[in-house]
């Protein structure tokens, strides 16, 4: 499960990562600096319309484009659902696939009320540390007049199956382009999923603050002994 994440840095510094970003995207604003970020919130994320890559508002929690009420929704889409052709996410995931920028998520362990944060993020220094994108998917209900995403999820690799049995899917630069390609075929776009950096994950324990929504400063990523 990926349920709270940290997005840092500039349109400017993810580009240098991701050449599927446009060269104008750098005189934009953002993305928001986000300490902790929690499913509702709504986010720039990057997004396909007639083959071009651009920004877009889109809220977290992703509602499928048949549902009548705001009840039927999901932060993360499984790897094995969207094989399966799941309904719920078949729409989205052949027709609307997205990027969401981020910098870190977080994942618990330990036993309920006394659970310890840990920060997993990709090589780099504090507070910058190497820019990436979740792969995710999209939906726009025309009835509830709601565009929405999932981040998509994948059993935990080795080195951090121990914090969680899942990791977000963080796709290696050279595949967002095909990624995002409306023509890409489903089976084409699964195997994309496994060319993930999960392998690449660091972590290290932050402070308990993290588990209050309310709390976004940016000393929650500060280091801190575990318990």
């Amino acid at each position: 499960m990926c349920g709270r994440f940290i997005t840092t840095g500039t349109w400017a510094e993810y580009r240098k990562y991701m050449s599927i970003l446009p060269p104008e995207i750098e005189k934009l604003n953002g993305p928001e600096p986000n300490y902790n970020t929690a499913p509702t919130s709504t986010l720039d994320i990057i997004t396909s319309h007639d083959g071009q890559i651009g920004i877009e508002p889109v809220e977290w929690g992703f509602i499928p484009l048949w549902a009548k009420e705001a009840k039927f929704r999901s932060i993360n889409a499984t790897v094995e659902k969207l094989a399966e052709g799941s309904g719920f996410f078949k729409a989205g995931f052949e027709h609307n696939r997205c990027l969401i920028a981020a910098t870190g998520y977080y994942e618990w362990t330990g036993s309920k009320g006394d659970k310890q944060p840990w920060l997993i993020h990709l090589p780099g220094e504090m507070p910058l540390f190497e820019p990436f994108t979740f792969a995710g998917i999209m939906s726009r209900n025309e009835k509830l007049d709601t565009t929405t995403f999932a981040i998509i999820t994948l059993p935990a690799t080795d080195n951090i199956k121990h914090i969680h049995s899942r990791v977000p899917a963080i796709l290696k630069p050279d595949v967002l382009k095909t990624w995002m390609d409306k023509e890409t075929g489903k089976e084409d776009a699964l195997a994309l999923l496994q060319k993930n950096r999960g392998s690449d994950l660091e972590f290290y324990a932050v402070s308990q603050e993290v588990g209050s929504v309310k709390n976004k400063q940016p000393d929650l990523i500060e280091p801190v002994a575990a318990l």
